[in-house]
Order: C-alpha cells, then sequence, then structure tokens
C-alpha cells in the first residue's frame, strides 16, 4: 500500500501537539526561531504541524465551500453561513470563508518559517534540508493557491491577469501585504511546484512526493489553459506505474488506500478529518441532511441513464439526498487522483487536437468502469469536440462533492465562454468570497465586490 501518498493523519500531528511548543506557531505570535528551532528534529515537527493543518482544511471545508458557489449543490438546510455561500452574499464577518482564509495562511506562515531558518540548524544534512524545502514550498503552493480561487477572479480574467489575487507572502511576517497579481500569484505557485517536483523523493513516508507535486502542477495549468503542460505532466504520473485506477466507483474508502490516489487525506476513527462530509452530506443518517444535491445535478445524473453505476450516488426526490458517503463514520479524502489526471488529459488533448486517440482510451477507461465494459464508450472516430464534451461530462461526475466543477466552469468563462452559473453570470460580484475581518482592518486593502448574482 502507498501510504506516502497521503497526508499525515491526527494521531501522529496530535501526539507531538500534546506537547511540543512548536506547533503553537501562529500568525501574530513573536517567533524567537533560534529558542525553538534548533535541530533538524525541530524543523520536521514544524513541518508535521503544517501537514495537520492541510489536512484540516481540505476534510470536507474547501471542497464544500466551492461546490455551494457552483450548480452542484442545491439550497443548504438551514447553516447560515452555507446559506451566505450558496446566495453569494459572503462577508468579512461570515465566519466559514473567514477560518479558511485564516488556515490557508497558517500553513503558509509555517512553510516560511521552516524555509527561512535552515542556517540555524547545525546538524541538518543538505538532503534533509532540500527535502524540506521541497516540501515547504509545497505546502505553500497549495495554499497560495486554494485561497486565490476562492477569494480572486480566475486566471484569465483580464488579459494580463494583473486582477487583484491575494497576499503572497514568502517571509515568515504577519506584516500587512496588498493582493498581489493573480499572474504573479500564480507564477509562484507553478515556481514552488516545479521546486517540488525536482526535488521531493519519489517516495516520503506520508508526506508530499514527487508525484504529488506532477498531479498539482497538471491541475494548476489546466487552469490556466495550458494544455500541452496540463497532458505532459498528468501523463508523468499516469506513466510512472505506481497508480491504477480503482476496480469501483469508491475512491473515499476507510482503512485501505485507495490505489489511484496520488495525494489525499488519512483518516481515523476520532480524528474528524472527514467530519465536513459525514456530519453535511451524509443521507442515511439524516433524513434532513445539510446538503443535497441540486435539481440541476440530478437532471445531469439521469441523462446518463440507468446503467451508469455513478447514478446510485444520489436518490431522487424532494431533494436529491447524496449517498456517496453513507454507512462511514470516517474515511480517507483524495485531493489529486488518477481519474482526474485522464480525465484533463483527455480534454486537453481535445483542445489541442492532438493524440486523440489517447483521449478516447482515457475517457473509455473511465466509462468502462461506470458502465461496464464497451457499453457507453466513445467512438473511435470522435472528434476534438465530442472529446471535450465527454472529457467535462465524465469530470462532472466523478468529481461531485470534490469541489472541483465551479473551477472549471470558471475557466471556461474566463477563456470566453457563455457560462451562467445558477441564473447568473460566472463573473458576477459574490462569486468570489469575501476576506476575513483581519484584512478588512488593513488600511488600504481592496475587498471584493458584495452581492450582485442573485
Amino acid at each position: 500500500m502507498k501510504l506516502y501518498q497521503y497526508l499525515l493523519i491526527a494521531g501522529l500531528s496530535f501526539g507531538f501537539a500534546s506537547c511540543d511548543h512548536l506547533l503553537e506557531f501562529e500568525p501574530g505570535d513573536v517567533i524567537l526561531a533560534e529558542d525553538a528551532i534548533q535541530s533538524t528534529e525541530d524543523l520536521q515537527r514544524l513541518l508535521v504541524s503544517n501537514y495537520d493543518v492541510v489536512a484540516n482544511l481540505y476534510g470536507g471545508r474547501v471542497q464544500i465551500v466551492n461546490e455551494l458557489r457552483g450548480p452542484n449543490f442545491g439550497a443548504p438546510d438551514n447553516s447560515l453561513d452555507f446559506t451566505a455561500v450558496y446566495n453569494r452574499e459572503t462577508t468579512f464577518f461570515t465566519g466559514i470563508n473567514g477560518g479558511i482564509y485564516t488556515d490557508f495562511y497558517y500553513a503558509i506562515y509555517r512553510s516560511n518559517v521552516v524555509i527561512k531558518n535552515f542556517d540555524i540548524v547545525e546538524d541538518l544534512s543538505d538532503e534533509d534540508r532540500l527535502r524540506l524545502e521541497a516540501e515547504a514550498r509545497f505546502i505553500r503552493a497549495i495554499c497560495h493557491w486554494g485561497a486565490v480561487k476562492l477569494y480572486a477572479r480566475p486566471y484569465g480574467y483580464t488579459a494580463d491577469n494583473s486582477h487583484p489575487g491575494v497576499p503572497l507572502r514568502l517571509e515568515p511576517s504577519q506584516d500587512p501585504l496588498p493582493r498581489a497579481a493573480v499572474g504573479d500569484v500564480y507564477q509562484q505557485i507553478v515556481a514552488d511546484l516545479t521546486f517540488a517536483a525536482e526535488n521531493l523523493p519519489i517516495e516520503n513516508g506520508v508526506y508530499a512526493t514527487q508525484d504529488a507535486a506532477k498531479a498539482y502542477l497538471a491541475q494548476v495549468h489546466f487552469l490556466m489553459g495550458n494544455y500541452s503542460e496540463t497532458a505532459a505532466f498528468a501523463t508523468e504520473v499516469i506513466n510512472s506505474g505506481r497508480y491504477t485506477l480503482d476496480d469501483d466507483l469508491d475512491r473515499f474508502e476507510t482503512d485501505v488506500v485507495n490505489p489511484e490516489t496520488v495525494f489525499g487525506i488519512v483518516s481515523m476513527p476520532n480524528d474528524f478529518r472527514s467530519s465536513w462530509f459525514r456530519d453535511n452530506l451524509r443521507s442515511d443518517n439524516n433524513p434532513t441532511p445539510q446538503l443535497a444535491f441540486s435539481e440541476d445535478f440530478a437532471f445531469f445524473m439521469s441523462l446518463s441513464g440507468g446503467g451508469d453505476g455513478r447514478s446510485a450516488w444520489l436518490t431522487a426526490g424532494t431533494r436529491a439526498l447524496i449517498n456517496r458517503f453513507n454507512e462511514k463514520e470516517y474515511f480517507n479524502v483524495p485531493l489529486a487522483h488518477l481519474t482526474m489526471l485522464h480525465l484533463m488529459r483527455a480534454e486537453s488533448y481535445g483542445e489541442l487536437g492532438t493524440n486523440l486517440e489517447t483521449a478516447i482510451a482515457d475517457i473509455n477507461a473511465i466509462r468502462a468502469r461506470a458502465f461496464g465494459e464497451g457499453n457507453n464508450d466513445l467512438s473511435a472516430d470522435a472528434s476534438s469536440e465530442d472529446i471535450i464534451t465527454a472529457a467535462r461530462d465524465e469530470y462532472r461526475k466523478e468529481t461531485a462533492c470534490e469541489g472541483h466543477w465551479t473551477d472549471q466552469l470558471l475557466r471556461r468563462g474566463a477563456m470566453g465562454e457563455a457560462i451562467t452559473i445558477r441564473g447568473a453570470s460566472w463573473d458576477c460580484p459574490g462569486m468570489s468570497l469575501q476576506f476575513s475581518n483581519t484584512e478588512s482592518t488593513v488600511q488600504g486593502f481592496e475587498l471584493n465586490e458584495e452581492g450582485g448574482c442573485l
């Protein structure tokens, strides 16, 4: 089992947290690095604490918020915070978006502390230094990327990507910073992930690997419209032979490392890693769960017919209840996986008009699992347009609840398509979450425009 694919779980990180002052580092604290960091082990523990923050972010919080901005979920049952996100009316007092924003920058801050304090550790080998920097830059990259997607207009919104992004923090400082341009944020994300892909180990215990960085580079380039780069990085991971498409439709597995997950979170009993999914989406233990699929998504799924095994992920009715996480108290959460890479590569080849045979094979591999071998295959003479449409349809189905579909709609809108999301234009005010209250008090900080989508 490839345990190196996953983020560190709570059991290990909580063990450190119970007794180690290193894990108390937070933005706003005065950190005397020369007192707190004295050995390679200290740096490693600080890095471990950073993985823990990322696991808390992506145990469902970020995914659910991103789905609420898009068309896959219906109106929340009664949560005021969820409703504010769904209505695209967040303010800097909305707790959920403020908490996510703060945690992104906790992780970024800790990464910068690691990177900037190598010289004070006497026993640090060159090999450990390179690995620690690569891991810290990987975490810094995926957190800057998570933040810029939620709190700023998408890449491509302006021709030169000079529109406001998020603060770009590359130093362990809490001094106020303005919003960097989206283009500058993406440039740094690509630089950090490239460094990680070149310097992380192939196997790295439960931490980030070369493949993890490459899988994220494929995703980032996909949103940038760099389809050659997307296909190249996806192909490197697909052809590595270290991952295989799962035989069934369940990537959110309990106690088993899923064979197609390149990077993800391991959850164990009582660690609450997957509790946001469990508590808000499960429909078997709650007749009125907080969240359900939208009528639009239920109709979209119905177009596949009863032969699509993914139709079991919902129960149609007054509300289209979500069954994907039923009968599970805890489960592992995939963040980058082989299915995603196959479908991004297929659409990229469709956009480029090249390697169409490979693109068709990518799509049919996913459909064979859902419909059965040889059923509903894409024709061998499918056009580029057919491939793009099929790849997008399969991507929406396969990543339901995973928080990626809204990003894809925004990418397509920024590339010039007339995209409407729940009756409003993709670029309406309110699609971007409002910044937290901490930033609203900074003089001159540019907040997002509020409301205007309904």
